[in-house]
């Protein structure tokens, strides 16, 4: 298999739409709430060795949040 190169130019082109759209999906009441898409954003942070701490601006708040989410593995959901 050869080799393409990619402008570094383009790449962090793409690498900045990809942020702004994860960015756009945060700020979606909707996605925001949506496992599927809170999946993905968790493995773009892996896949890009992000970090987060709760010193992390924003983490607390998330924290906070997390507490709402429901238990979908509980008889309630499974079938």
């Amino acid at each position: 298999m050869s080799q393409v190169k990619i402008s570094q130019k383009l790449l962090d082109a793409i690498a900045q739409g990809e942020v702004d759209t994860i960015l756009e999906g945060l700020n979606d009441p909707e996605m925001k709430n949506n496992p599927a898409f809170l999946a993905k954003v968790r493995q773009f942070l892996k896949d890009n060795d992000v970090m987060t701490t709760t010193e992390t601006e924003g983490v607390k708040e998330i924290v906070r949040d997390a507490k709402q989410i429901p238990d979908l593995v509980s008889e309630d959901y499974v079938q």
